[in-house]
């Protein structure tokens, strides 16, 4: 657990070597009676910092100044991080003359509260918890005590932010037009016949797998890359059932455009029938049957 009380009498990470403990700090001022490293804000970090470990020994001499926490951290094999974790050393600089501050981060609130367990050389009180916000970028210290970063306690590591689940750029009830393989299932398992052009609809969605869309009539899955938004052609103006028309560029043999090329330019025809919404909307021919499909800029009206 994370010490939140004043060490006590016979601790020994709190106590130096001379006098019988494990710590290679220097005697606080004044010197309390019970754990002799106190007061002092690196004693008690150092002690605090490797009581965790509980190992019966001081690993991580962290005996110098405070500001220097991060470097005597770093050439020990630690790390050092700009976010707020529990069980880590808060190490501010001092300026001038000063030596700094370090403090061991007890709670996490969010990412603007924390709370300290620290003490100070020359203070009175040995021991005492602080809630420090960050509205100033220092942690709630004074322009001479800017803030250096977090060295991480091995035993609570920076937490590892989950996974984020894969965002989906279409959904459910999304009208598309798909061109590519269709796959039986959402791993791309027993791959299929292809689309050209398909308009369709969304009907299922499998987020987190390579081909996670299936649409209307269970075609078969497909990946994102082979789908695209259907974007409604305008209404077709100028050209009506029943209007003779002369054909001046190629169509397709089917409405949804996902036939083979339908030709007669120069034939004339009639319009049979019009499509709204297709990408080759108007269905062209005469009393022998269907010509082809065409765009409104493959038709001539007479």
């Amino acid at each position: 657990m994370i010490r939140t009380t004043r060490p006590t009498a016979g601790n020994k990470y709190f106590i130096t070597k001379s006098a019988g403990g494990y710590s290679t700090c220097i005697v606080g001022k004044p010197t309390d009676s019970q754990c002799n490293v106190l007061s002092n804000c690196v004693g008690y970090a150092c002690g605090a910092f490797n009581e965790e470990l509980e190992l019966g020994y001081e690993k991580y001499h962290l005996n110098c100044n405070a500001e220097n926490f991060i470097e005597r951290a770093i050439a020990s094999g630690l790390s050092v991080v700009k976010e707020p974790v529990i069980g880590s050393i808060a190490c501010w600089e001092g300026a001038g003359s000063k030596a700094g501050h370090v403090a061991i981060v007890i709670e996490v609130i969010n990412s603007n509260c924390i709370k300290t367990a620290e003490s100070g050389y020359g203070s009175s009180n040995p021991f005492w918890i602080s809630t420090r916000y960050n509205n100033n970028g220092r942690w709630g210290q004074n322009s001479d005590y800017p803030f250096r970063g977090f060295i991480v306690n091995p035993k609570y590591p920076k937490p590892v932010p989950p996974t984020p689940t894969p965002t989906l750029k279409y959904k459910v009830g999304d009208k598309v037009i798909i061109n590519g393989r269709l796959y039986r299932n959402a791993d791309g398992g027993n791959p299929g016949k292809t689309v050209t052009n398909r308009v369709t609809t969304i009907t299922r969605v499998a987020a987190g797998h390579n081909y996670p869309y299936n649409t209307t009539g269970d075609l078969g899955w497909m990946s994102e890359d082979s789908i695209k938004p259907y974007t409604p052609a305008p209404e077709p103006t100028g050209l009506q059932v029943g209007d003779n028309v002369k054909i001046v560029n190629v169509g397709r043999a089917s409405s949804y455009g996902d036939k083979p090329v339908a030709g007669g330019i120069g034939w004339t025809r009639q319009i049979l029938k019009i499509y709204n919404g297709r990408p080759y909307p108007y269905q062209v021919g005469n009393k022998s049957g269907t010509t082809g499909f065409y765009k409104a800029d493959a038709l001539q009206k007479l």
